[in-house]
Protein backbone atom coordinates (compact mmCIF):
# COMPACT_ATOMS: atom_id res chain seq x y z
CA UNK A 1 0.00 0.00 0.00
CA UNK A 2 1.31 3.54 -0.45
CA UNK A 3 0.29 4.83 2.78
CA UNK A 4 -1.38 3.74 6.28
CA UNK A 5 -2.78 6.04 8.76
CA UNK A 6 -3.08 5.07 12.24
CA UNK A 7 -5.86 5.47 14.87
CA UNK A 8 -2.91 8.14 16.84
CA UNK A 9 -2.72 10.43 13.30
CA UNK A 10 0.64 8.53 12.57
CA UNK A 11 1.40 7.54 8.64
CA UNK A 12 4.01 4.81 7.37
CA UNK A 13 4.43 5.24 4.00
CA UNK A 14 5.22 2.21 1.64
CA UNK A 15 3.75 -0.19 3.63
CA UNK A 16 4.48 -3.59 3.14
CA UNK A 17 1.65 -6.59 3.16
CA UNK A 18 1.85 -10.35 2.47
CA UNK A 19 -0.41 -12.11 1.87
CA UNK A 20 -1.90 -15.69 -0.02
CA UNK A 21 -5.04 -16.15 -2.12
CA UNK A 22 -6.90 -19.07 -3.18
CA UNK A 23 -9.71 -20.36 -4.57
CA UNK A 24 -11.81 -18.14 -7.51
CA UNK A 25 -13.49 -14.62 -6.71
CA UNK A 26 -17.29 -14.54 -7.47
CA UNK A 27 -18.15 -11.11 -9.28
CA UNK A 28 -21.93 -9.91 -8.50
CA UNK A 29 -23.98 -7.21 -10.89
CA UNK A 30 -21.64 -4.73 -9.91
CA UNK A 31 -18.32 -6.41 -10.64
CA UNK A 32 -17.51 -6.71 -6.86
CA UNK A 33 -16.19 -9.71 -5.39
CA UNK A 34 -18.95 -11.67 -3.45
CA UNK A 35 -17.57 -14.92 -2.19
CA UNK A 36 -14.37 -13.14 -0.52
CA UNK A 37 -13.51 -15.04 3.43
CA UNK A 38 -11.31 -13.46 4.87
CA UNK A 39 -8.32 -15.53 7.36
CA UNK A 40 -7.14 -14.15 10.18
CA UNK A 41 -4.12 -15.21 11.95
CA UNK A 42 -2.98 -15.39 15.53
CA UNK A 43 -0.47 -13.41 17.48
CA UNK A 44 2.61 -15.21 16.34
CA UNK A 45 1.40 -16.21 13.33
CA UNK A 46 1.25 -14.99 9.82
CA UNK A 47 -1.03 -15.21 6.32
CA UNK A 48 0.05 -19.60 5.84
CA UNK A 49 -1.93 -19.46 9.11
CA UNK A 50 -5.01 -20.56 6.94
CA UNK A 51 -3.39 -23.95 6.21
CA UNK A 52 -5.11 -24.99 9.59
CA UNK A 53 -8.16 -24.99 7.95
CA UNK A 54 -7.45 -27.56 5.60
CA UNK A 55 -9.96 -30.02 7.54
CA UNK A 56 -12.57 -27.62 6.33
CA UNK A 57 -11.35 -27.15 2.59
CA UNK A 58 -12.30 -28.93 -0.31
CA UNK A 59 -14.94 -29.86 -2.83
CA UNK A 60 -17.93 -30.62 -0.98
CA UNK A 61 -16.48 -29.70 2.52
CA UNK A 62 -17.77 -27.06 4.38
CA UNK A 63 -15.50 -24.28 2.73
CA UNK A 64 -15.74 -25.84 -0.56
CA UNK A 65 -12.48 -23.67 -2.12
CA UNK A 66 -14.85 -23.58 -5.49
CA UNK A 67 -17.26 -21.91 -3.97
CA UNK A 68 -15.09 -19.13 -1.81
CA UNK A 69 -11.99 -16.99 -2.48
CA UNK A 70 -10.07 -16.73 0.60
CA UNK A 71 -7.62 -14.19 1.37
CA UNK A 72 -4.98 -14.28 4.19
CA UNK A 73 -2.64 -11.72 5.08
CA UNK A 74 0.08 -11.21 7.67
CA UNK A 75 -1.06 -8.35 9.65
CA UNK A 76 -0.31 -5.29 10.66
CA UNK A 77 2.73 -5.42 13.47
CA UNK A 78 3.78 -9.14 12.68
CA UNK A 79 6.68 -9.72 10.27
CA UNK A 80 6.33 -10.11 6.87
CA UNK A 81 3.56 -7.15 6.45
CA UNK A 82 4.62 -3.69 7.77
CA UNK A 83 5.72 -4.17 11.49
CA UNK A 84 8.79 -3.05 13.58
CA UNK A 85 11.37 -5.74 12.60
CA UNK A 86 10.19 -5.45 8.66
CA UNK A 87 10.52 -1.41 9.17
CA UNK A 88 13.90 0.84 9.55
CA UNK A 89 11.66 2.20 12.82
CA UNK A 90 12.00 -0.69 15.12
CA UNK A 91 11.23 0.41 18.41
CA UNK A 92 9.96 3.48 16.97
CA UNK A 93 7.41 1.93 15.04
CA UNK A 94 3.64 3.48 15.94
CA UNK A 95 1.82 1.98 18.73
CA UNK A 96 -1.21 0.45 17.41
CA UNK A 97 -4.14 -1.23 18.50
CA UNK A 98 -6.71 -4.17 16.95
CA UNK A 99 -8.25 -1.58 15.28
CA UNK A 100 -5.54 -0.53 13.62
CA UNK A 101 -5.18 -4.14 12.64
CA UNK A 102 -8.74 -4.13 11.54
CA UNK A 103 -8.60 -0.93 9.30
CA UNK A 104 -5.55 -1.78 7.70
CA UNK A 105 -6.78 -5.78 6.53
CA UNK A 106 -9.56 -3.42 5.05
CA UNK A 107 -7.62 -0.65 3.06
CA UNK A 108 -5.45 -3.39 1.73
CA UNK A 109 -8.37 -5.52 0.32
CA UNK A 110 -10.15 -2.20 -0.70
CA UNK A 111 -7.14 -1.61 -2.78
CA UNK A 112 -5.65 -5.01 -4.18
CA UNK A 113 -9.21 -6.11 -4.89
CA UNK A 114 -11.83 -3.58 -4.47
CA UNK A 115 -13.53 -5.30 -1.65
CA UNK A 116 -16.19 -2.89 0.49
CA UNK A 117 -17.31 -6.03 2.09
CA UNK A 118 -16.51 -9.95 2.58
CA UNK A 119 -19.26 -12.68 3.05
CA UNK A 120 -17.12 -13.99 6.16
CA UNK A 121 -13.90 -13.30 8.50
CA UNK A 122 -12.42 -16.26 10.29
CA UNK A 123 -9.48 -15.86 12.73
CA UNK A 124 -7.90 -17.56 15.85
CA UNK A 125 -6.63 -16.14 19.10
CA UNK A 126 -5.38 -12.21 18.12
CA UNK A 127 -7.38 -13.18 14.74
CA UNK A 128 -10.84 -13.68 16.27
CA UNK A 129 -10.06 -10.26 18.03
CA UNK A 130 -9.90 -9.22 14.42
CA UNK A 131 -12.85 -10.33 13.74
CA UNK A 132 -14.64 -9.59 17.11
CA UNK A 133 -12.86 -5.73 16.25
CA UNK A 134 -14.21 -5.25 12.82
CA UNK A 135 -17.73 -6.94 13.70
CA UNK A 136 -17.97 -4.13 16.30
CA UNK A 137 -17.06 -1.33 14.55
CA UNK A 138 -17.67 -2.22 10.88
CA UNK A 139 -21.44 -4.20 11.56
CA UNK A 140 -22.02 -4.49 8.11
CA UNK A 141 -18.78 -5.17 6.47
CA UNK A 142 -19.13 -9.11 7.21
CA UNK A 143 -22.23 -11.36 6.60
CA UNK A 144 -20.47 -13.70 9.30
CA UNK A 145 -17.93 -13.95 11.42
CA UNK A 146 -16.02 -16.84 13.24
CA UNK A 147 -13.30 -16.16 16.15
CA UNK A 148 -11.72 -18.69 17.96
CA UNK A 149 -9.65 -18.93 21.19
CA UNK A 150 -10.79 -15.12 22.06
CA UNK A 151 -13.64 -13.77 23.44
CA UNK A 152 -14.76 -10.59 23.62
CA UNK A 153 -13.72 -10.70 27.51
CA UNK A 154 -10.38 -10.76 27.86
CA UNK A 155 -8.83 -12.29 30.84
CA UNK A 156 -4.93 -11.12 30.90
CA UNK A 157 -4.21 -14.23 28.31
CA UNK A 158 -6.10 -15.67 25.13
Amino acid sequence: MDSFEFENGEVLKEVAVEYMTFGEPVFDENNAISNAIVYCHGSLGNYSGVKKLAPLLGKGDVFDENKYFFISLTALGSPGSCSPSTTSLKNKFPKYTILDVVNFQKQFLKEKFGINHVLGMIGNSMGGFVCLTSAINYPDYADFIMPGVSSYKVAGHD
